[in-house]
């Protein structure tokens, strides 16, 4: 959902005493900045602290990491733009500062004015390139724009929606009518006006939206309420009314009293710092997949928990939380409308749109288990899923999840009680020993919660019952199993980040 954060503040202005022709005011700003402008390379530019300087495509680029930043380790970042003519400034301190004291490298390339031109996009992507293959910077990152910057940021992550976490905007242009205008961009674009105008929805960041929301990125702004230059109305609010068209999450912080200026408060806007290091900062962690049966969502919750901060999880099953069409089915009616893995048959059934999603989701460590709905024998007394037929069906997923690169691991199945309707006790350890094969020939680790379930205390008690599911203390036990596995796949892939099973 779209949000809209209304704040009132006085209308004092600090203001910063250069500006280049691409930055221009509602009203002259004073001619000095308390405290005075240091400059570097007699460029008026202030750079963070720790920077490095590299030349990418011609251009003149910096990266500033974090102290503790270490070698081989994904660092989360801030790209800002522009970082053209006298940027980044004063103004821009706090923020780099800020997102530098909590880990977050901040980077930017001088497109020299670009306005998000074609050309100015392939310079974008060397840059990206070299700081994400070189430098060991996370795929994914976070844009922070202003002004102009906006049309620069907008129209790379356009481009490429998947390596972006979040985008943030400081009264940014996405209009390219509104600001410069269609004469002015033109000239930029290298092209006349009539045809610009033809071909505007291709360049213009308020009509390539559709791609963003799409891989949900979430977009944060601010803006003054009375700014003439860069209009709210034709460039900010008019993204929120699109991105929430298309089911974008966006948040507009709106200054009252406040034009296009250098007040501080653009600039030091607390809000969008921690929507920046929120979303920079979940880049920087490992992502596991896990998926299964309905004992997958039994101990869902407590492996969510003990993997805070130290992965992303991501959950997908008969009762996950993906939704391709909003809709859920239960397994393999023919009509699927949301990928279900309640059995090794159902995750056969839709294999193909699974295979979609590992293409376009990398993971370090998939988790996975199903079985007992494949043991469920009918009214005829025949297995759902006969087990010759459950061990190809186990051989073709785990190829496929080999494939995504990450480290792959088996959980078997949970004991089966002696009163289970329609589930003959022992069927699953017949199961199990198949599934062992399979997962032996593919190199696939074998995690035994079959063995976490025997060894609880009150196992011989429930199994009397006729109910394959569990107390909550045995799923916790089964979500420290499972995270202590996790995490020793984790270890191994950062011991050798180029293996996978």
């Amino acid at each position: 959902m779209t949000k809209s954060t209304f704040c009132i503040f006085g209308a004092i202005a600090t203001a910063l005493g250069i500006a280049s022709p691409a930055f221009a005011q509602d009203a002259s700003p004073p001619k000095e900045v308390p405290g005075g402008l240091s400059s570097k390379q007699g460029t008026g530019r202030i750079f963070p602290p720790n920077s490095r300087f590299l030349q990418v495509a011609g251009h003149d680029g910096y990266l500033a990491l974090p102290e503790g930043a270490e070698a081989g380790q994904k660092t989360p970042w801030l790209w800002y733009c522009p970082s053209d003519y006298k940027l980044p400034g004063r103004l821009e301190q706090w923020m780099m500062k800020t997102c530098l004291d909590h880990g977050i490298a901040v980077a930017g390339i001088d497109l020299k004015g670009d306005f998000g031109t074609p050309a100015g996009r392939k310079i974008q992507t060397a840059f990206y390139e070299e700081l994400t293959a070189k430098h060991g910077l996370t795929r994914k990152v976070s844009m922070l724009a202003r002004s102009y910057g906006g049309t620069q940021m907008y129209n790379w992550a356009a481009g490429n929606p998947d390596s972006i976490a979040c985008l943030a905007g400081i009264y940014p242009v996405c209009n390219l009518a509104s600001y410069p205008g269609l004469q002015s961009a033109a000239h930029k674009y290298g092209m006349p006006e009539e045809q610009l105008a033809r071909e505007l929805k291709n360049h213009n960041p308020i009509d390539r939206l559709a791609a963003l929301a799409k891989a949900k990125v979430p977009i944060y702004h601010n803006t003054g309420d009375i700014d003439t230059l860069v209009a709210p109305k034709d460039n900010t609010f008019l993204v929120q009314e699109r991105y929430k068209a298309l089911g974008g999450d966006m948040t507009v912080t709106i200054f009252e009293g406040q034009g296009h200026n250098y007040w501080t408060g653009f600039f030091e806007d607390r809000k969008m710092a921690e929507f920046i290091i929120k979303h920079a900062k979940a880049q920087a962690l490992p992502k596991v997949l896990y998926f299964g049966d309905s004992i997958s969502g039994g101990y869902g919750s407590a492996l969510t928990e003990l993997m805070k901060g130290k992965a992303e999880m991501v959950k997908l099953g008969a009762v996950a939380t993906y939704r391709i069409n909003e809709a859920a089915f239960w397994h393999s009616n023919g009509k699927a409308k949301a990928l279900d893995f309640g059995s090794a048959k159902a995750c056969i059934a839709d294999l193909d749109r699974f295979a979609e999603h590992l293409a376009e989701n990398k993971y370090d460590v998939i988790h996975f288990n199903f079985g007992l709905n494949d043991i469920f024998r009918g009214r005829k007394g025949a297995w759902h899923n006969p087990v010759d037929q459950y061990a190809k069906d186990l051989e073709r997923i785990a190829g496929l999840l080999k494939k995504n690169g990450a480290r792959v691991i088996w959980a078997n199945i949970t004991p089966v009680p002696a009163n289970a309707p329609d589930m003959p006790e022992g069927d699953e350890l017949i199961y199990n020993a198949a599934a062992g094969k399979v997962m032996s020939a593919n190199g696939i680790p074998i995690n035994d919660l079959h063995g976490v379930v025997t060894g609880w205390d009150g196992y011989a008690e429930w199994k009397k019952g006729n109910d394959v599911h569990f107390p909550g203390a045995v799923y916790a036990k089964l979500a420290e199993q499972i995270a202590g596995k996790i995490l020793g796949e984790l270890d191994v892939n950062e011991t050798n980040p180029g293996s996978s099973h």
